[in-house]
């Protein structure tokens, strides 16, 4: 089941394997300094990958949840992008950090009614 909209996608052609974290956004954000084991244990770390519709995953690129999100699981899938920038400590840029913020405190004051 694709976490990026919640069907089943039948034909294994049309699933992409995707980064939450974007390899590419990592890299400008402190993967650039990491050791090749790291990157390696970045790159196929299983909080970092879901299964999903190849479009959706194309379409999103390297772009971070400020840029790109999914039809459906925004909340989910911004807590897991921000999870895994806090576990690997990347460093956003300020204003995705601040946009990371006021996100999830929209989703968690949506839950809490």
């Amino acid at each position: 089941m694709s976490a990026f909209t919640g069907k089943v996608i039948q034909n294994a052609s049309d699933i992409d394997i995707d980064h939450v974290v974007p390899l590419a956004w990592s890299w400008s954000r402190g993967a650039r300094d990491w050791s090749d084991e790291r990157r390696l244990r970045f790159a196929n770390d299983p909080a970092n990958l879901l299964p999903v519709e190849a479009t959706l995953n194309r379409s999103k690129g390297a772009k971070g949840p400020d840029q790109w999100l999914p039809p459906k699981g925004r909340c989910g899938y911004v807590a897991r992008f921000a999870r895994v920038v806090r576990v690997y400590d990347l460093q956003p840029l300020p204003h995705e950090t601040a946009w990371f913020q006021s996100f999830l405190d929209k989703c968690r004051s949506f839950s809490s009614d």
